[in-house]
């Protein structure tokens, strides 16, 4: 295993020139491609927005938080968190917002205010 073994030289480009360029979408063949599947119960995509990672990560959340747990408490508290994003009364929409939420509620309590 300590043997260096020679650099391999990889080249991508050779040939390229020679590939037949993709082609024509014909209009019939994919409307009817459509219209098939609306008749066997497949429905267009809904017009909705994008997701976006950056909207994602407007609220400034971008450090991780890695702690050691056991797989029963790791249980315990993705049901309590999916409880808490799941209840439309809740603010709460993520895991991260869960953990937030959780140590202000500790704050509170130990503090007296609740």
């Amino acid at each position: 295993m300590s043997d260096i073994r020679p650099a391999i030289k990889l080249d991508f480009m050779s040939g390229i020139e020679t590939l037949s360029p993709r082609p024509k979408v014909n209009a019939l063949t994919t409307q009817a491609s459509v219209q098939a599947g609306r008749e066997v119960g497949f429905s267009e995509r809904g017009v909705g927005s994008k997701l976006d990672g950056r909207k994602l990560r407007s609220r400034g959340a971008n450090i991780q938080l890695n702690i050691k747990i056991t797989e029963q408490e790791k249980a315990e508290i993705l049901h309590d968190a999916s409880e808490l994003i799941q209840d439309p009364q809740s603010s709460v929409t993520n895991i991260g917002e869960f953990v937030v939420f959780a140590v202000n509620f500790y704050r509170l309590h130990r503090a007296g205010s609740l």
